[in-house]
């Protein structure tokens, strides 16, 4: 208990530490903002409120118009057991919200989350016992209980819901699964091993960017050519504000894996004046 307690008030004080590191690195070098600019993206950079809630997706419209209570999807819930690749290859959900045009009658039919809540793998949505409000949730006590359970005793980080993902894949804390059919090895390609080195026109490091990293949850197609088009010339537009708006890295580093504003976990060697 005592343990636990010490944890939770060290992830608010990282959380709190973190916003303060924001500030400095949306306002540090690159174009001027007013402030509407800069409340604009603050609002979208995480982490906003409890760890518990990066990289939860809440879907609202259809529910809505159901007549029902937003569908509120955990990304830590089904990280723990699947790797990205799972759902955004195989299952052909897009990387972007709004991309993939999930319905119930898909869904129900077995396709997208049907293919394993499906009363087997997971609870069913299929049968007439289905739980619609393990999914359908009016507020997200029971989940953010689930979620401080399950981060107990997993390495922590400062950004995001507090845990340090790839420690816990490197650690063998989690040990996610790379297909649902069965376990495949995929091979990856010797010549992309060193990372890439890309300098940046700001007052801060170069940007250390490993292939291997994302490619231990991820498919080359999961980035190209949607998020990367492989051409010369194609990143004209990559900088720090493109990605904050969830262009490019953005896509992910702004929703579900560890935000933006850790910034030395891609600017490696990053000037002292804009540490921690």
């Amino acid at each position: 208990m005592k343990s636990g307690v010490l944890r939770k008030g060290m992830r608010m004080l990282l959380r709190a530490v973190s916003v303060c590191a924001l500030v400095l690195l949306v306002s540090s070098g690159g174009s001027a903002m007013d402030r509407s600019e800069l409340a604009a993206v603050l609002k979208t950079i995480p982490p906003n409120g409890p760890f518990a809630k990066f990289g939860n997706v809440t879907m609202r419209t259809r529910a809505k118009q159901a007549g029902m209570a937003p569908v509120v999807f955990p990304h830590w819930a089904h990280r723990k057991n699947y790797t990205c690749r799972v759902c955004h290859l195989e299952l052909n959900f897009g990387m972007k919200r709004g991309d993939t045009g999930i319905t119930r009658a898909l869904y129900t039919k077995g396709k997208f989350c049907g293919v394993c809540h499906n009363g087997t793998v997971a609870f069913g949505v299929q049968n007439a016992d289905r739980q619609c409000h393990r999914c359908h949730m009016e507020n997200t006590k029971e989940l953010d209980k689930r979620f401080e359970e399950f981060a107990e005793g997993l390495p922590m980080a400062s950004f995001g819901n507090g845990i340090d993902w790839a420690a816990a894949y490197r650690d063998g804390s989690i040990r996610p699964t790379n297909s649902i059919n069965t376990e495949i090895t995929i091979p990856f390609p010797e010549k992309l091993k060193k990372p890439l080195k890309l300098g940046t026109a700001s007052p801060r490091s170069d940007v250390s960017f490993s292939h291997e990293e994302h490619f231990a949850e991820l498919d080359c197609s999961s980035c190209h050519p949607d998020i990367f088009n492989i051409k010369v010339k194609s990143t004209a537009a990559f900088t720090m504000d493109t990605n904050i708006y969830g262009n490019f890295c953005g896509a992910c580093h702004m929703l579900v894996a560890f935000p933006m504003n850790d910034c030395k976990r891609c600017h490696k060697g990053m000037n002292s004046n804009f540490s921690m």
